[in-house]
């Protein structure tokens, strides 16, 4: 029986802007094709730095921290698919989005010890912002091998696109500063290689 496809966004912004009119933009294509997307912004959640105490996340596999990571792994293992989108700091991502991949570990302990969970049949895309294009093209490439690559998590598409860092309270900047010409499109184009992925590895419609 097929379920009901869904798609996890995670914005890993530390402020409302350009990051977050992305997600925002890709919820409602989603939802003009009737999917179910739920959007979380790291920004308002408390996730707690890792403190590298790999004796205790080895034994028990998870977390020693009680944060909102624990909240947002079971949805990242109840979603199909998913949807990060970043800013880009030094060719990397910002602090709390690393916070957030130094978090995931325990997805890549787990299954190193006991094969679960399984990722290898959920579908990512991943987009970057900045201000220069050899950074955030890094950023966006940072994310897609060393985090998603590691969990076993197919990248279907991944986008970069220039913006400026000072929105001057024009939180929709990225669509209306002419940087990117098509984006509205190439965003389109990504929503609807992530939903026939998703289709293509079975058990969702």
């Amino acid at each position: 029986m097929n379920d009901k496809m869904k798609i996890l966004s995670i914005c890993g912004s530390p402020r409302k802007g350009n990051s977050e009119a992305i997600i925002n933009r890709l919820k409602e294509n989603f939802g003009h094709k009737g999917i179910e997307n739920e959007v979380i912004l790291l920004r308002e959640k408390n996730i707690q730095r890792c403190n590298g105490c790999v004796e205790y996340c080895n034994k028990y596999l998870e977390c020693c921290h009680k944060d909102d990571m624990l909240e947002i792994i079971q949805k990242m293992l109840k979603a199909n698919g998913y949807v990060f989108v970043s800013p880009n700091y030094f060719a990397m991502p910002p602090g709390l989005f690393k916070d957030f991949i130094d978090k995931c570990s325990v997805l890549y302990t787990s299954y190193c010890f006991t094969k679960k969970p399984d990722l290898s049949k959920k579908r990512a895309i991943i987009i970057t912002v900045g201000t220069d294009k050899e950074f955030i093209d890094a950023c966006r490439d940072y994310i897609s091998k060393w985090f998603l690559e590691t969990l076993r998590i197919e990248v279907v598409a991944k986008k970069s696109f220039l913006s400026r860092s000072e929105l001057k309270g024009n939180y929709n900047d990225i669509f209306k500063n002419k940087l990117n010409s098509n984006i509205d499109k190439e965003l389109e184009k990504m929503a609807n290689k992530l939903c026939d992925s998703l289709k293509t590895v079975g058990g969702v419609s």
